[in-house]
């Protein structure tokens, strides 16, 4: 930095002239009051802070020891500085010599604390949920209601149905896309079962027993398809897994009655 250069010049200067060295320290201002430390060294005089401020400049501060026993490297930091005396450069590191400088030194440092979010509410589980209708969403609602057109403006995935005890039948689909129906039994959060595509030119996804993703999300897996006509795709097996899926309006359509 600028002002360190500077100040080793005129020591230099001063020690040709064969003057005492003066103690220049730069300006309380000039120290950076919040930044992100990068690491923290033991030396001969102090402890080293180097920090990064908020501009992206590096610093280097003589800190007290004590400063170099906490955990804060990659921590953001409020710092309180103070003048102190510090061995002098001159001494070289030698634990004998009496000669001091005033600086200034971070006496304090405390962490930043982020703002910790609101809890979100804890889900109910799909299993322990009444008898009724109800839909799920992978977005995340500001509120429990959530509008056609907020669907459509952020997409995502529903899943639309009517719970019986442990019977479960409804419409998993992408907004504004694809959509399958998914009958089964619920345990937790997860629905086995079958499913049955209506759509002309559905294919068939996997024939055997290996699970395939209904679309890009991962929710739904499906296997033991078949092609029952050009626009009907069964599929024997199907895994649908709502957890991260939060609860919102059951919105206007009504879930089908069975598959």
């Amino acid at each position: 930095m600028l002002h360190k250069k500077t100040n080793f010049l005129l020591s230099i200067a001063l020690l040709a002239l064969g003057l005492p060295l003066l103690s220049i320290q730069p300006s309380k201002a000039q120290q950076p009051a919040i930044g992100t430390v990068q690491s923290l060294n033991v030396g001969d005089r102090a402890c080293y802070v180097e920090v990064v401020n908020d501009e992206g400049e590096t610093f280097t501060e003589f800190a007290d020891f004590e400063i170099c026993e906490q955990n804060l490297v990659g921590e953001q930091v409020r710092f309180t500085y103070e003048m102190g005396d510090i061995q002098a450069a001159s001494c070289q590191g030698d634990p004998e010599c009496a000669d001091t400088e005033t600086v200034m030194l971070i006496t304090q440092a405390q962490v930043i604390s982020e703002p910790n979010p609101e809890p979100r509410p804890a889900l109910s589980r799909v299993q322990d949920l009444p008898d009724g209708t109800y839909r799920y969403w992978n977005g995340t609602p500001s509120s429990s209601v959530v509008s056609d057109a907020a669907l459509l403006e952020n997409g995502g995935v529903t899943f639309t149905f009517s719970k019986r005890g442990s019977a479960i039948t409804g419409v998993f689909g992408y907004v504004d896309g694809e959509a399958i129906c998914v009958q089964g039994q619920v345990s937790g959060n997860t629905i086995s079962g079958f499913a049955v595509q209506n759509l002309q030119g559905a294919k068939v996804l996997s024939t055997g027993e290996t699970f395939q993703s209904f679309g890009p999300s991962g929710y739904l897996q499906v296997r033991r398809g078949r092609q029952v006509s050009p626009s009907v795709v069964r599929y024997g097996s199907a895994l649908l897994n709502l957890n991260n899926l939060n609860r919102i309006n059951a919105g206007s359509r009504v879930p089908p009655r069975g598959c």
